[in-house]
């Protein structure tokens, strides 16, 4: 049960990030972890932040600052960006690598505290940069804590609205790269067009922002295994879905997630990134 340990170790040990400064409007482009904080920011902010892909915001015309967030500061896709705009617009990076090339092209550059000598999957890191954006967007984090831990099934599917949909996203990632599963993620109202037809037998997470359409669609399921996670933000979702992954580590008593057992997907995985 080492790798529940060391996750529930770095959960523990959250707090927030206050950034210098604050930004109206801008780009926000990461990819993982980063890319499902960006789509958080963008659903809190309802478009004043701006999601976007590092590879396909190489042919955008960007008219506002680009936030580059990366904890390691090395994908090759970022860097590249970066120095494609530099000049052209303010690059802000966040990171947690300060002598990374990514935080000195930056103009500007915010430290995410955060330092592993072990490789994790993120989580930490991802509460972490999320509040960075938070933080520069002057948003305020929700800070209620969720009751309750379930384990999660071979294939569950989670939804969410809003800030709520970049935490869908966050967990279908953890779902790959921890136990090496396929899961589902989509926005409350495209679940409910077709998707849904897929969740028989599936566990259905409703990832909650205190929306009445999300308990209507809670008590009309009544064909699987569903939660309305008894939260009103992405803090709290975020933190359920980590508490649920590590409750279910350590069922399975996993001891290192499968990302670092499978070498030939890992070497492939790296030599793209990196």
């Amino acid at each position: 049960m080492e790798l529940a340990r060391l996750m529930e170790k770095e959960l523990n040990s959250y707090s927030k990030v206050s950034t210098p400064s604050r930004v109206e409007k801008a780009y926000v482009t990461g990819a993982g972890d980063s890319y499902a904080a960006a789509l958080s920011i963008q659903g809190k902010t309802n478009g004043r932040f701006i999601a976007i892909d590092p590879y396909e915001a190489m042919k955008a015309q960007l008219n506002m600052p680009l936030i580059v967030l990366s904890v390691s500061g090395k994908p090759k896709t970022n860097i590249e960006l970066v120095k494609k705009f530099k000049g052209r617009t303010k690059i802000i990076a966040i990171t947690a690598n300060r002598s990374s090339q990514l935080a000195t092209l930056a103009d500007e550059t915010i430290d995410l505290p955060y330092r592993s000598s072990i490789t994790l999957p993120g989580s930490l890191s991802f509460l972490l940069s999320l509040s960075a954006l938070y933080s520069l967007a002057g948003e305020e984090e929700d800070e209620e804590e969720p009751d309750g831990v379930v384990t999660l099934d071979s294939s569950p599917f989670f939804v969410g609205s809003n800030e709520n949909y970049g935490i869908a996203y966050f967990a279908y990632l953890k779902l790959a790269e921890i136990f090496g599963r396929s899961s589902n993620y989509e926005r409350l109202e495209q679940f409910c067009h077709s998707p849904i037809f897929s969740t028989r037998k599936r566990q259905i997470f409703i990832l909650s922002s205190g929306d009445k359409r999300e308990r209507d669609l809670s008590e009309g399921i009544d064909f699987t295994e569903v939660h309305l996670t008894p939260c009103m933000g992405a803090f709290c979702n975020a933190k359920f879905i980590i508490k649920a992954i590590i409750e279910t580590a350590k069922k399975e008593r996993l001891e290192k997630p499968f990302f670092l057992s499978d070498k030939k997907i890992l070497d492939l995985s790296s030599k793209m990134i990196y």
